[in-house]
């Protein structure tokens, strides 16, 4: 086993032995948002790259109610909204996915093409990190407390 190896794992080790305080109450470490201010990219991203707004649509099922929603687009039950990189409202970047806000980045829907499948979306640390718990949170339910990444 490498030194390296070795020193992550024996790091890894107290930091889940050090969760227990004195009279085995849990000692819970403060989380922090690794990934904010950090450079963020994606290999593609809804409305870029295409002559006019782009229409995507949620996988799951969401509230449909015009009269709490009047903006709201159903298309064969599913909600649907168009990415605009040129509207404030309607832009959908990389940035979004770690600003802590209630923003989301979106990346290109299927109609676009199948290679749209498997797209990737970087967030460029700066340095080499030895982490031992990453918590990654994804959702399709947009809240201040998701759509983070967090580390402890």
């Amino acid at each position: 086993m490498s030194w390296a190896r070795g020193s992550l794992l024996l790091a890894c080790l107290a930091a889940v032995l050090g969760t227990y305080g004195v009279g085995g109450t849990v000692l819970n470490p403060p989380y922090f948002n690794i990934a904010e201010n950090r450079k963020i990219t994606a290999s593609a991203t809804c409305g870029e790259g295409v002559s006019e707004p782009e229409l995507y649509c949620k996988l799951v099922g969401a509230n449909t109610d015009k009269q709490d929603n009047p903006n709201v687009n159903v298309i064969f039950g599913q909600v649907c909204d168009f990415c605009d990189p040129d509207d404030p409202k309607r832009a959908h970047p990389p940035q979004h996915a770690i600003d802590g806000t209630e923003n989301w980045w979106q990346s290109p829907p299927l109609s676009r093409g199948n290679k749209y499948n498997g797209v990737n979306l970087t967030i460029h640390l700066g340095q080499v990190s030895w982490l031992c718990c990453w918590f990654i949170v994804f959702t399709n339910k947009i809240t201040k407390s998701c759509n983070r990444l967090f580390t402890a």
